[in-house]
């Protein structure tokens, strides 16, 4: 079997969050990876109605669940397909964003440990290049550490 690209596998973790019709698959289902290092990706998002609260701008729940999928995708650039469970989420919301505003989330996996993954993202509006709001991710992954669909990158 050969390696995957780092791009590659990352799409392939991306697509099986997409594969129910679930939470993620209802509010990500736009979002494409633009760049990945190791430990470090980049994706994009236009923001929609469905992701504005009652005030017409982008709801802090949304924006707390991409801090989520941003901290799983920055573990998918280390090869890990199953990216554990979260154990701590914060998130700092500096400005906001409206419908046709396009967020760049940058995510980075911090430290990779024996039991936890520590990550940290960053949400920014393609338009202005304001930071919108900025998240760090605690995962707990010693039971995803060993998944057969992991692979060496």
């Amino acid at each position: 079997m050969s390696i995957p690209s780092r791009l590659a596998f990352a799409r392939k973790v991306l697509q099986n969050f997409m594969a129910t019709d679930g939470f993620d698959k209802l509010l990500m289902g736009k979002m494409t990876i633009t760049d990945v290092a190791d430990g470090k990706i980049t994706c994009e998002l236009p923001v929609e109605k469905i992701h504005l609260n009652r005030l017409g701008i982008v709801h802090g729940g949304f924006l707390s669940t991409l801090v989520d999928i941003g901290g799983s995708m920055a573990l998918s650039t280390k090869g890990m397909y199953t990216t554990g469970v979260s154990t701590d989420l914060n998130i700092t919301f500096l400005n906001s964003a409206k419908e046709g505003d396009i967020i760049i989330m940058d995510s980075e996996c911090v430290k990779l440990g024996k039991t936890l993954a520590y990550t940290t993202v960053d949400l920014k509006n393609k338009i202005d290049g304001k930071i919108i709001a900025m998240g760090r991710h605690t995962k707990f992954i010693a039971a995803s550490l060993n998944h057969p669909n992991n692979v060496k990158l």
